[in-house]
């Protein structure tokens, strides 16, 4: 727990990897525009945190070169399961819950095949990002 704890334990790395691996985001500006609302100095001081702790790696944009974007690691992608299941207690915890009633019965019924979903989403994401990369255009 401690090295879990030393890597994610901070609220802001935590908010970040949640919206790398679960909303889809991967820019500066994406993360600045998450509702939890935070500053840009914590912003840069996080991301910096999470590359040199490999979760996430720094790519300069291929369309937009003063740009940058982040993809998770494996590292991070491994924590899936364990994002998902705080998730799921969540959703039978709190009762103004957001998480939509589809979610909560993927976990229950198939948590593999959620993780497999989540995991694909990630895929396609970063797809667009490293497929417009310059061997590609």
């Amino acid at each position: 727990m401690r090295y879990a704890a030393g890597i994610f334990g901070d609220k802001w790395c935590f908010v970040l990897l949640r919206d790398v691996l679960l909303h889809g985001k991967r820019y500066y500006g994406d993360f600045l525009g998450s509702e939890e609302g935070i500053s840009t100095n914590i912003l840069a001081n996080r991301l910096a945190q999470l590359e040199k702790s490999e979760m996430l790696t720094r790519h300069v944009d291929p369309v937009k070169r003063s740009r940058v974007y982040y993809l998770p690691t494996r590292k991070a992608r491994d924590l899936l399961p364990a994002f998902l299941g705080l998730m799921m207690w969540s959703v039978q915890h709190d009762p103004a819950t957001e998480s939509p009633p589809s979610f909560a019965k993927a976990m229950t019924e198939d948590p593999a095949g959620a993780v497999a979903w989540y995991e694909a989403n990630i895929d396609k994401v970063n797809a667009t990002l490293v497929d417009a990369s310059p061997k590609s255009l």
